[in-house]
């Protein structure tokens, strides 16, 4: 499968952005990518404050998504995008096909600080099959925890989408994050950021599993240019099949409750 990482710029024009994105798949096109990769809340420099406007751009852009993916014959992750439904509003990213077809939406799940209260938590992590290929999507703050990837990764993903909004001072633990997802599960991972610095300096990338021998694999990090670019990478998805079966095989499932008495409590837990 070949992976196109867009890593856009925040611009206050909806129609600025828009073209910003049909001019980076015009680009890549020629290099036949099976998939594009958008940043989180690439539709809006500040979408808690102006949450209809954050809302209804996001309608458009899925629409005028819908009409790439099928002029260049390749699936769109739409990056994490704000859709109304029942009155809450979601942070999502839209799966969409070659055919210019939702198949699908992931829900964020993890809220960041003051998402909560104001984005309504989605309650699953859910696999889709783009191209053939089972992919998952973890949007920004879920990748901090180790089940997301972890579930994902048990229900048969071959590739793991990470879209995001992550501040310059955060991106070195995000990409520690991003390499120790994918080693811990034996899979690739590629994240796309946005470029609008000095609040976002970009660190978009691929991160995959390198064996050096001896069952020993070290993640490598290919990070895109900084500025508005992209990054291209072409995985073999089956590839690292038979060493994360053998990994995760591994597991001892019923060791990992934790003892009674602990004071930890999680969102969910108790529900």
């Amino acid at each position: 499968m070949k992976v196109a990482v867009l890593q856009l710029a925040l611009r206050e024009d909806q129609e600025e952005r828009l073209k910003e994105v049909e001019a980076l798949i015009k680009l890549l096109h020629n290099r036949e990518p099976d998939i594009f990769l958008l940043p989180e809340a690439w539709i809006s420099p500040d979408p808690l404050n102006n949450l209809g406007r954050a809302v209804a751009e996001s309608n458009v852009a899925i629409e005028r998504l819908q009409k790439l993916a099928e002029e260049h014959g390749a699936a769109i992750l739409g990056g994490g995008l704000y859709l109304a439904r029942e009155e809450k509003v979601h942070v999502a990213c839209p799966i969409i096909s070659s055919n210019g077809e939702v198949i699908g939406f992931q829900e964020k799940i993890h809220l960041y600080r003051r998402e909560n209260g104001i984005i309504q938590r989605g309650e699953a992590f859910k696999t889709f099959m783009v191209k053939g290929v089972k992919i998952g999507v973890v949007i920004c703050h879920d990748l901090v925890y180790p089940e997301a990837v972890r579930t994902l990764t048990l229900a048969d993903a071959q590739i793991i989408f990470n879209p995001a909004r992550i501040p310059s001072h955060g991106k070195e633990a995000w990409h520690l994050y991003l390499k120790v997802r994918s080693l811990e599960n034996r899979i690739p991972l590629y994240a796309a950021n946005l470029w609008s610095p000095p609040k976002y300096s970009g660190g978009s990338c691929s991160v995959k599993p390198i064996h050096y021998g001896d069952e020993i694999y070290l993640p490598e990090l290919i990070e895109a240019r900084p500025g508005v670019s992209a990054v291209m990478d072409e995985v073999d998805e089956k590839a690292l099949g038979e060493a994360r079966r053998k990994r995760l095989g591994g597991r001892i499932p019923h060791a990992y409750y934790a003892p009674s008495g602990g004071t930890i409590i999680g969102i969910g837990d108790g529900y």
